[in-house]
């Protein structure tokens, strides 16, 4: 059987295409659509006339790409911005005409479920290879952050916390960066407004060596700081030190648009604005959890729903 996942974020529409050999997702296609539903949407409430445009150009693009490939069945999710927005009816119109599915809008705690699937089943191979213990799953969204804590045992998660933080790329841009490069004054409210969040919100977070980095955010800065056009496989994870964290968090917000643009012009576009905060909000999150680096996992939000449709199935 072949499945369609369409994850429907704040900033992008992610399409994922996959079958299931042996107990084991296989990934067909993927593809990224950059709809910024999340555009003004912290300030007026509202999915703009200009985001339904981009949600549609993106979900048509997508059909294609599903009708091509021959997927037996589609699903479509949405989280932060699906969950905020007052005209979220509209956004479940345009998805049911263009794809022929209903919505299913994630809860918090549902985003939290399917990300801790996905992000580590996209590094199996390395955990199984490896003493695990307590696992920490962060995902950086453009409304929101998913936070999550937990163990695996014989392939199947327990967890211990779960939390979804107001604190994604895009809302952080919006309420406090006025331009780029961010004046200093700006980058140091904003830190300090993450860390009184995480103090408030994670309170019984536990610390953990290292973090599981499941979002665009994540992938992103592990291309940019290994200097590749794709990630690996499971098999070969990418990872990134809290310091190197640190490093690129300083010179992003020392750098223009055009000149994060240019450190990977194939994967910036629709996200060199919010990168900034985007890297801030995960260094503030390897802090928190005293982890001395971010393991970046290939699978996210979509894998994770059709891990769970699979083996329910």
């Amino acid at each position: 059987m072949r499945l369609a996942t369409i994850d429907i974020g704040t900033n992008t529409a992610l399409l994922l295409i996959a079958e299931w050999d042996s107990g084991r997702l296989v990934e067909v296609f993927n593809a990224t659509g950059f709809v910024r539903l999340g555009e003004g949407l912290d300030r007026t409430g509202m999915v703009s006339d200009a985001a339904f445009q981009r949600l549609e150009s993106v979900l048509q693009s997508h059909m294609e790409h599903i009708t091509r490939l021959g997927a037996d069945h589609i699903i479509v999710t949405g989280t932060s911005a699906s969950r905020d927005a007052r005209n979220s009816v509209e956004i479940r119109s345009t998805v049911r005409r263009l794809t022929g599915a209903e919505l299913t809008i994630l809860s918090g705690d549902e985003e939290a479920k399917v990300t801790f699937d996905g992000a580590t089943a996209g590094i199996k191979a390395r955990l199984e290879g490896a003493k695990q213990g307590l696992l920490t799953v962060v995902d950086v969204g453009g409304g929101s952050t998913e936070f999550v804590q937990g163990t695996l045992d014989s392939g199947q998660e327990n967890l211990t916390l779960k939390a979804s933080l107001d604190m994604g790329a895009v809302r952080m841009t919006e309420r406090f960066f006025t331009k780029q490069p961010a004046p200093p004054e700006e980058v140091a409210m904003a830190s300090k407004a993450l860390q009184a969040m995480m103090q408030d919100q994670l309170r019984n977070a536990a610390h953990t060596s290292f973090c599981i980095g499941a979002s665009g955010t994540a992938r992103i800065m592990a291309l940019v700081h290994l200097g590749l056009d794709e990630l690996g496989d499971s098999s070969s994870p990418s990872l990134i030190s809290r310091e190197d964290l640190g490093d690129w968090v300083r010179r992003l917000f020392r750098m223009t648009y055009d000149e994060i643009i240019e450190l990977h012009p194939a994967k910036m576009q629709g996200r060199a604005d919010v990168l900034p905060a985007g890297a801030l909000i995960l260094y503030e999150i390897l802090k928190f959890t005293h982890s001395d680096a971010l393991i970046v996992s290939p699978y996210g939000v979509r894998h994770g729903v059709a891990i769970r449709y699979f083996r329910e199935s």
